[in-house]
C-alpha cells in the first residue's frame, strides 16, 4: 500500500504523530496555538504529489516554529513556505511583462514551457487578505486583489518537482510600480511583497 500511495502514508503519519504531540507535550500553549494556527494558514493536504512532504515541514518549521512569536513573523513565514506557494499555485504566477513572459511571446522557453500559459494568479494574493488578515469585508477591491497579486509574482519554489525551498525569479516578476491597498510600491522586486506583508500585518 505504501507503495502504491506514499502520500497517504505520509499524511497518515504526520497526522497521529501531531496528535500524539498535543497529548504529551509539556508545552500545551504551544501546541493549541499550533492547532489553531495550522487551521488560520491551512493547506491542503490531498492538493497534489508533494502536499504531504512539504506539510511535514511546514507544520513544524513553520507553524510551530512561530505559533508562539509575532504574527507579522508567521505571516512572511507562511508566505514563504512551499507548501503554502503549491497550495495556491504562486509558482505559476508570472508578470505580463515580466522577462519570463516576454522569453514565451518570442519562443525562447522552449516548447514544453511554451505550452504552459503564463499569466498572474491571484489564489494568494486573494487569500492573504480574505483569509489570512483583513477579512472578508476588510476594504480591499478586485483591483488590489489584481495588484497584490502582480506584487507577488516571482515568489516560487526552486527545484518544485524535487521538493525546494522558497526562492524569488525576477524574471517572472513584473515590473514597475503598483497602487495596492492605498499604498504605491516601487519596482523593488522580493521586497515590494515584504512591504505587503508587513502593511497588512501592521493594519
Amino acid at each position: 500500500f505504501a507503495l502504491i500511495n506514499p502520500q497517504l502514508v505520509v499524511g497518515g503519519e504526520l497526522l497521529v504523530t501531531r496528535v500524539l504531540r498535543d497529548v504529551y507535550s509539556e508545552r500545551q500553549l504551544e501546541a493549541v496555538m499550533t492547532d489553531f494556527w495550522l487551521n488560520h494558514f491551512n493547506v491542503y493536504l490531498k492538493k497534489g504529489p508533494f502536499a504531504a512532504w512539504y506539510l511535514a515541514d511546514y507544520q513544524n518549521k513553520v507553524i510551530r516554529a512561530h505559533a508562539l512569536g509575532k504574527f507579522e513573523d508567521l505571516l512572511v513565514a507562511t508566505a514563504q513556505s512551499p507548501a503554502m506557494l503549491f497550495y495556491l499555485d504562486q509558482t505559476e504566477s508570472v508578470g505580463p511583462h515580466s522577462l519570463a513572459a516576454w522569453r514565451s511571446e518570442m519562443g525562447l522557453n522552449g516548447a514544453a514551457a511554451k505550452a504552459r500559459p503564463l499569466g498572474i494568479n491571484e489564489n494568494y494574493a486573494r487569500e492573504l487578505m480574505e483569509l489570512h488578515t483583513l477579512g472578508v469585508d476588510g476594504g480591499y477591491t478586485q483591483r488590489d486583489v489584481t495588484e497584490v497579486a502582480k506584487i507577488f509574482t516571482g515568489w516560487g519554489i526552486e527545484r518544485g518537482d524535487e521538493g525546494g525551498d522558497f526562492v524569488f525569479n525576477p524574471r517572472r516578476h513584473e515590473p514597475g510600480p503598483k497602487m495596492a491597498l492605498g499604498h504605491k510600491f516601487g519596482n523593488g522586486g522580493e521586497s515590494e511583497g515584504m512591504e505587503v506583508l508587513h502593511l497588512l500585518a501592521t493594519s
